[in-house]
């Protein structure tokens, strides 16, 4: 699909790779851009063609205004995600794997469901931003990862729903992104801007499972090849 002249919903867009979605899709031509965020206060962008949209994923009541509010939409980018930075087993915080479950698979799937309508009227697309971590257990952050998977079944499933409705629907898998989320996470991390191109390229004329960077597209490559391999390499960090 083109950027230009599109009409998208952003969610998580105060921050990190959801603002840059906002600004990269003004620079781009988008004809409006639904900014959504908890907080609408956080929106740093200031152009009239932005109407910022208080939107908490886990709240049905604000996920079905929100999807009320925006019935032009031809691209939806489900971009808000947590990580409580938790294992699996053990955790510190015994919250931290339904917190994100909630978010990153049901608040996902939430709006996935509230928007299909009006993606079907406008033969859309969905971006729904995931991780690599989808693809294998990296226990420091085990309960993202199921969290993460879940949303990639989900996606999955979508795509072939919609397939017969002219819908794309698009699995992101970057590797770490430079943002508040991965500030605890070693480098090289990828730049929000590399993130958003790809992610431009691919509704362009890409695969429907984008792998961002050297490190997701090789992980991609090690689990076809090794998949032992792979998942004994991640194990290894605790």
């Amino acid at each position: 699909m083109q950027i230009q002249d599109s009409v998208a919903f952003v969610s998580g867009a105060n921050r990190g790779v959801g603002a840059q979605f906002v600004t990269s899709l003004l620079a781009s031509g988008a004809r409006r851009v639904y900014a959504a965020a908890r907080d609408v206060n956080a929106l740093s962008v200031n152009d009239p063609r932005v109407v910022p949209v208080t939107l908490d994923v886990t709240d049905p009541r604000q996920v079905a205004h929100a999807a009320s509010l925006a019935g032009d939409v031809t691209l939806l980018v489900n971009n808000a995600g947590i990580n409580r930075l938790e294992r699996a087993i053990v955790p510190r915080d015994g919250d931290a794997a339904r917190a994100e479950m909630e978010v990153n698979y049901f608040g996902t799937l939430a709006m996935c469901r509230a928007f299909t309508p009006a993606l079907i009227a406008n033969h859309g697309a969905v971006v729904n931003m995931l991780s690599v971590l989808a693809r294998v257990a990296l226990p420091m952050m085990g309960s993202l990862c199921a969290s993460k998977a879940a949303a990639l079944r989900m996606t999955e499933c979508l795509r072939a729903e919609l397939a017969a409705h002219d819908v794309r629907v698009l699995a992101v898998l970057p590797g770490a992104i430079d943002t508040d989320m991965s500030r605890d996470f070693p480098p090289p991390k990828l730049a929000v801007t590399e993130v958003v191109d790809a992610v431009f390229a691919a509704l362009g004329v890409g695969p429907d499972e984008v792998y961002v960077g050297a490190m997701a597209q090789g992980v991609s490559a090690g689990l076809a090849a090794d998949r032992e391999a792979v998942q004994n390499q991640f194990a290894g960090y605790l």
